[in-house]
């Protein structure tokens, strides 16, 4: 799966979305999408915790460019 930029913005601090924030919010059941930061900051763990903990759940890991 390749990773997509969406034209759509986070509902908390405002930077642009892409697939893999789209998908983790799904998963997490936010009724709007957020930045893979900020799902990080809200259980309070750093990003590279979280894409670890999303690597065991879906069993792939998004780039490490993003």
């Amino acid at each position: 799966m390749k990773l997509r930029w969406l034209d759509e913005d986070c509902n908390i601090c405002g930077q642009k979305l892409n697939s893999w924030d789209a998908r983790l919010s799904k998963t997490l059941a936010y009724k709007n999408k957020v930045c893979e930061k900020c799902i990080a900051n809200e259980y309070d763990m750093d990003v590279d915790a979280l894409r670890e903990r999303m690597e065991d759940y879906f069993g792939m890991r998004p780039c490490q460019g993003i």
